[in-house]
């Protein structure tokens, strides 16, 4: 039993060394390819940090815990923003909150609300799964072409090592990580008797976005911005055309349970044109604007376990 107790943290520490592991990878090949920062931001960090989503939602759906796997997609998100970006505000000591395009802001927004149209009529259908993976590569392209022309590439050799051994290593810590989680977590619902949902939400969406909180307070730490906010909205997009997309398309479908509440998908859809204030307001008193996404975070918390 006591083992058992420890499958929780085991799969967290897993989980986040193989994010750490997979953003160095990916940086260190953008350098080797010179692709532009944005794509660092944005694509290879953002879409690298949520990996450990990836996994953790197929390993539950393969155990038919679809709540757990649902939740973590809904909770991440919103943890992404109100909890991750919000701490690194806080936390930051100067204005460092720099401006991306706003289309990709709107990209997110249409995102949430189309994983809260699929939360309304219950289900992701098979032949919505393929739109959602078509769409992944489209809006790569339309991002890259036209939301981000002026970007320009900038060299940065701060990461070095094996890029295929620090991707090696990153994969296989975050699928080992990803079963070992899940195990913890259905044993922590049972013992507890705590809805899988809920559980989904907090827990599982906090352990997988572990990555995201580490990469986009050093961003903030070191005065990239751009960085942080480009790791959030590529990470929140990739969760939902990505990583539901994908889990979707393997399991034929995913079919809905009514534990989500409607303040669930309010929360994510506000939380996601939150972000688009803060980029237009964030940087006059990030403090204050880290501090109101903190209290927002805590009050839905507090609202899930009452």
């Amino acid at each position: 039993m006591f083992t058992q107790y420890l499958l929780f943290p085991i799969g967290i520490l897993l989980l986040a060394i193989g994010g750490d592991r997979l953003v160095i990878g990916s940086v260190a090949l953008s350098n080797k390819l010179k692709v532009p920062a944005f794509i660092t931001g944005i694509f290879i960090v953002g879409f690298g940090t949520s990996l450990p989503e990836l996994f953790v939602t197929i390993s539950a759906l393969n155990k038919n815990e679809t709540d757990i796997a649902v939740g973590a997609i809904i909770g991440s998100n919103i943890i992404n923003i109100l909890l991750i970006l919000g701490l690194s505000l806080v936390l930051t000591r100067k204005k460092s909150l720099e401006i991306i395009s706003s289309k990709d802001i709107f990209v997110m927004i249409f995102c949430a609300f189309l994983f809260s149209y699929f939360l309304q009529i219950g289900l992701i259908s098979n032949i919505w799964s393929i739109v959602m993976v078509i769409l992944l590569p489209i809006y790569l392209f339309v991002s890259y072409k036209f939301f981000n022309r002026g970007n320009q590439f900038i060299d940065d050799s701060s990461e070095k090592g094996s890029v295929i051994l620090n991707l090696l290593i990153g994969f296989i810590a975050i699928i080992y990580g990803s079963e070992i989680f899940i195990e913890g977590l259905i044993y922590i619902s049972e013992v507890l008797n705590i809805p899988e949902a809920i559980i989904g939400i907090s827990l599982a969406a906090i352990g997988t976005s572990l990555p995201e909180l580490a990469v986009t307070i050093a961003s903030f730490v070191r005065g990239k911005g751009s960085v942080a906010i480009g790791n959030v909205v590529g990470s929140n997009i990739f969760n939902i055309l990505g990583v539901l997309g994908l889990s979707a398309l393997i399991n034929g479908q995913i079919i809905f349970s009514k534990s989500f509440s409607g303040i669930d998908t309010i929360i994510l859809i506000l939380s996601s044109v939150w972000v688009y204030i803060l980029l237009r307001n964030g940087s006059t008193n990030p403090r204050l604007y880290g501090s109101i996404s903190l209290i927002g975070y805590l009050s839905y918390m507090i609202f899930l376990y009452s």
